[in-house]
């Protein structure tokens, strides 16, 4: 009975914890569609990861001709030729793959670019997060573009502030 009853004012407790503490969503995939120029460095972005990526189709499809050749004159040529052809086509595979690595790969030309593009823009709206919650006195904000949440106030949404704050 006691635990039950000290169980039932820790959770009194507990709640009115939380329903004093200050808290705003803010949805940082709309802040940034609304800026012009980070979405004209996603455009450039997209523009340079599909000519890459161009690249890459194009050197793959000779690959395949170069397969579908050797397959074809396989039965023709000698072992050692057959041998000298395969290590080509895997060779030319392996730098093919290598290539796509280094363009598209977590420390890719993609990702560095993409850090030199966007950054400015993320530590734009993050600093304009952070001042307004902390001249707001809030004790978090939470970003709705990168988590789901069932529900919430519109009250509590400061997206417009925080574009108004940016731009």
């Amino acid at each position: 009975m006691k635990k039950s009853i000290i169980l039932a004012i820790v959770a009194v407790v507990f709640s009115w914890t939380l329903s004093a503490q200050n808290y705003a969503v803010v949805n940082t995939s709309k802040i940034y569609q609304s800026l012009d120029d980070y979405n004209a460095a996603v455009q450039e972005l997209d523009e340079l990861a599909t000519s890459y990526q161009k690249n890459i189709d194009d050197a793959f499809a000779k690959l395949e001709e170069m397969y579908q050749s050797y397959m074809v004159a396989k039965d023709g040529l000698t072992l050692a030729d057959q041998q000298a052809r395969e290590k080509t086509i895997l060779d030319n595979e392996k730098k093919i793959t290598e290539y796509q690595q280094k363009v598209f790969g977590t420390e890719g030309i993609i990702a560095k670019k993409q850090e030199e593009l966007l950054k400015p823009f993320t530590d734009k709206v993050n600093k304009a997060i952070t001042d307004y919650a902390t001249t707001h006195q809030l004790g978090m904000v939470i970003d709705i573009a990168a988590t789901s949440l069932p529900f919430y106030a519109p009250s509590v949404d400061i997206t417009e502030q925080i574009i108004k704050l940016v731009k």
